[in-house]
């Protein structure tokens, strides 16, 4: 982390607590029960809702919302890189326990 101060988007916190609540949702859920969640007016919450649709990363259902594939993919390739890392710290592991070989 660099010494140098920068704003907080509010914008981007404000979708990253939608994200959250609904990825703790088991169904979806409609947009005002949302905003009450998160402490957000309706119309806000759809805003950010429609946005995220439009990138993949919610999907409305009949006037609901849920998370949308497109937040997998991202975990997907999170989880990847991480079992990747997992892999060559073990191969290290084996080498330093095996004397190099």
């Amino acid at each position: 982390m660099t010494t140098k101060s920068y704003k907080r988007i509010e914008a981007v916190a404000k979708t990253g607590a939608i994200l959250k609540y609904l990825a703790g949702q088991k169904e979806p859920v409609p947009a005002p029960v949302i905003g009450h969640a998160v402490s957000m007016p309706t119309p806000t919450v759809m805003c950010h809702l429609n946005t995220l649709e439009e990138i993949g990363f919610v999907q409305g259902i009949n006037d609901h919302w849920k998370l949308g594939f497109g937040l997998a993919l991202i975990y997907a390739r999170v989880k990847s890189a991480l079992e990747a890392e997992h892999a060559r710290i073990g191969s290290e592991i084996h080498k330093l326990e095996n004397g190099g070989e």
